[in-house]
């Protein structure tokens, strides 16, 4: 495993499991894909957190050609991508992944602060 997708995909199993704290109502499943996409010819590895209740996926892309770069996309489990937002890889952090869980994950009334 590289080395920017180990360090990433530690920040977002602990912001998986922080979040699993503060809203265990919600279950979210976290995947490491290092080979899926390059199999299909993309020069990218990706951390999936799934929320499959909600039929949504946050997905952490590390391109090999912005390697201080971190792409987050939102979309649904089947692939569709509504929306796509980029990140310096230092100001990725655990707080970052947790808001943005938070945000796609979390309806209001289940909400709670």
């Amino acid at each position: 495993m590289k080395s920017t997708l180990k360090k990433v995909s530690e920040i977002v199993a602990k912001a998986n499991d922080s979040f699993y704290n503060q809203f265990d109502n919600v279950d979210t499943l976290m995947g490491i894909m290092d080979k899926n996409l390059r199999n299909q010819g993309m020069k990218a590895d990706a951390i999936t957190i799934d929320c499959i209740a909600q039929n949504k996926k946050i997905v952490v892309l590390i391109h090999d050609d912005k390697p201080d770069t971190i792409q987050i996309a939102l979309g649904s489990k089947e692939g569709d991508i509504y929306s796509s937002v980029e990140y310096a890889l230092n100001e990725l952090s655990e707080a970052v992944i947790i808001d943005i869980m938070e945000t796609n994950f979390v309806s209001q009334e289940n909400h709670t602060g």
